[in-house]
């Protein structure tokens, strides 16, 4: 049997089931990010819709003004945004699977860039800590 690394000790049963609630609570935080990214960037890029809506979240955070007119005035910034969305919810597979850590590290920092009014910044944020704290589940000589 091979030596197995140090940083894979046997841990607590407890211990363990919270790294892996950390874990899902990663993946649910990338889909949440993904998913606001994708309908901040259709509302952005729809000219009739985007107005109506987004005025309510323009005054409830200051930088939201600021955000959404750069975003409106560029059509590329808001087909960027749906698609960092997009590939956040589709990294969000590696960390649900445990298959690629870096895939799902990738799927967090692309929730960040996706914006998605602000908030899936911070939803991305959030998992890309959660996973930081978790890496020992995407460890093959730990499973």
């Amino acid at each position: 049997m091979p030596p197995v690394a140090k940083e894979c000790e046997p841990s607590e049963g407890p211990l363990r089931t919270l790294t892996s609630f950390c874990v899902s609570l990663a993946v649910i935080s990338m889909i949440v990010a993904g998913g606001l990214g994708i309908i901040h960037g259709i509302l952005a890029a729809l000219p009739g819709t985007s107005n109506d809506i987004l005025a309510a979240y323009e005054g409830a955070i200051p930088a939201g003004k600021f955000l959404d007119d750069i975003i409106q005035d560029n059509d590329y910034i808001s087909v960027l945004m749906i698609a960092l969305g997009a590939l956040t919810i589709g990294l969000s597979n590696t960390a649900m699977r445990k298959s690629s850590y870096a895939g799902a590290l990738a799927g967090a920092v692309f929730g960040i860039f996706a914006i998605g009014f602000l908030f899936g910044a911070f939803f991305g944020l959030l998992a890309l800590i959660l996973l930081l704290v978790s890496r020992k589940e995407f460890l093959l000589e730990c499973k």
